[in-house]
């Protein structure tokens, strides 16, 4: 068995292991759905600033219904490809001063789990935003009950990522920030992870498909509780 370790101090983790893994940015067509519908629902005005946006991809899906998005990152390759799908971009440096007021929504979509102080980048993007910033990241809620039936998040695996959130440490860090917010929990693992490790149980997996597609219905009719959410959303509004 291959050994690993990891520290947690105050929602920091940071491990080691051959399964420890680097997490690349969303590729071009490989935005998560759930979140663009995030940002399109929630996103106030026209300009946005998407810090630390990479490639592009979640630039390319707010451009194509009617935003005009700037990515910052300090990923020059990335930004190469943004700017090659029509975005404009912007090279930053880790710890340079965004400045104020630059857009109407700031958008922060997996970014805080791998800076060095979350609320100090937090902070810089509410300084950069004119009425609201978003924000995505991982959420280990339920890593215990996890845990306990040998299972664990996937982005607990992750090299980059410095930090990893409960509700309530994610929380502590909004309210002493002293804005108006909002903060949701969604992309549930269960039951979604119980029918694909069910369905991945049998030997075809067309007839684990069928035999738990009742069980599928009665999920989409909400009869099946959901628990064990992956994903926080967050909204920071300036007004």
């Amino acid at each position: 068995m291959e050994s690993y370790f990891y520290i947690v101090l105050m929602g920091k983790l940071q491990g080691q292991s051959s399964f420890f893994k680097l997490g690349p940015p969303a590729q071009i067509g490989e935005a998560h759905q759930p979140i663009v519908d995030f940002l399109l629902k929630e996103a106030i005005g026209t300009s946005i600033l998407d810090i630390g946006g990479g490639c592009g991809s979640y630039a390319i899906e707010m451009k194509a219904n009617g935003f005009d998005p700037l990515v910052v990152d300090v990923d020059e390759e990335a930004l190469k490809t943004a700017k090659e799908n029509g975005v404009r971009v912007k090279k930053v440096s880790p710890n340079e001063d965004l400045g104020s007021d630059l857009a109407d929504t700031v958008i922060l979509i997996e970014v805080l789990e791998h800076v060095e102080d979350p609320k100090a980048f937090l902070e810089k993007a509410i300084r950069a935003a004119r009425k609201r910033v978003l924000f995505t990241l991982p959420c280990t809620n339920d890593f215990t009950t996890l845990f306990n039936l040998g299972l664990s998040y996937s982005h607990i695996a992750v090299t980059d990522h410095l930090w990893h959130f409960s509700y309530s440490e994610l929380e502590n860090i909004l309210k002493s920030i002293g804005k108006k917010y909002r903060l949701e929990v969604s992309d549930y693992l269960f039951p979604h992870m119980v029918f694909a490790l069910m369905r991945n149980c049998t030997k075809f997996a067309l007839v684990g498909r069928l035999a738990f597609l009742p069980i599928r219905v009665l999920n989409r009719l909400g009869f099946i509780k959901k628990s064990i959410p992956s994903r926080f959303y967050g909204i920071i509004d300036m007004i």
